[in-house]
């Protein structure tokens, strides 16, 4: 099974329905027995994701910056929570567990994460594929600038669809059980 690493929000936002998608992908994956690394948090879509995992007996490492360990306050219940002195550390960390990665809504974080792992994807420092939940079309902007970068060729149509956009739990977990039983996650 895959390591699933999780970015995502450290608030739930205004729309229910992005704590209830990211529940239900989250339940999927893993009755599907993929483990899962997040960002530590126990507040927000953090907190969804770490509490579902925790729910279903399932495999949850947390990853949270010592400076974020008492702002984010630090979920409790995990039992892998990793310390680690900085964000580089922390990101650095999850992308040396990850054999997939999924995007839940969230902010700036969330989005500079996507970014490093779809950079790194196309320059070739891993092979792991990048899920996006478009909840609620909650990544239109995102997706309909990806499209333009192709139109005004800025990157090619192999670099743009390195980012996998979903609308929702189900396509999204149908998504991650097809490439992890393909062979295409680097484990």
């Amino acid at each position: 099974m895959a390591t699933v690493c999780v970015f995502c929000g450290s608030r739930t936002g205004d729309r229910p329905e992005f704590a209830a998608e990211a529940r239900s992908v989250i339940r999927s994956l893993a009755v599907a027995r993929h483990s899962f690394v997040y960002g530590g948090g126990s507040t927000g879509i953090m907190g969804v994701v770490a509490d579902t995992v925790l729910e279903l007996g399932g495999c949850i490492t947390g990853v949270i910056p010592e400076c974020l360990a008492t702002r984010e306050l630090m979920h409790d219940g995990v039992c892998d929570m990793r310390i680690v002195s900085d964000m580089h550390v922390r990101k650095q960390l999850m992308h040396q567990m990850a054999d997939v990665y999924i995007v839940l809504p969230g902010g700036y974080g969330t989005l500079e994460e996507l970014f490093e792992a779809v950079t790194w994807s196309q320059l070739g420092i891993h092979s792991s594929p990048v899920g996006v939940l478009n909840c609620c079309g909650y990544y239109d902007g995102l997706l309909d600038l990806c499209e333009r970068m192709v139109t005004d060729g800025l990157i090619d149509v192999p670099t743009r669809h390195l980012l996998k956009f979903t609308s929702s739990s189900d396509e999204l977990s149908a998504w991650i059980c097809s490439v992890t039983e393909h062979g295409a996650v680097r484990k």
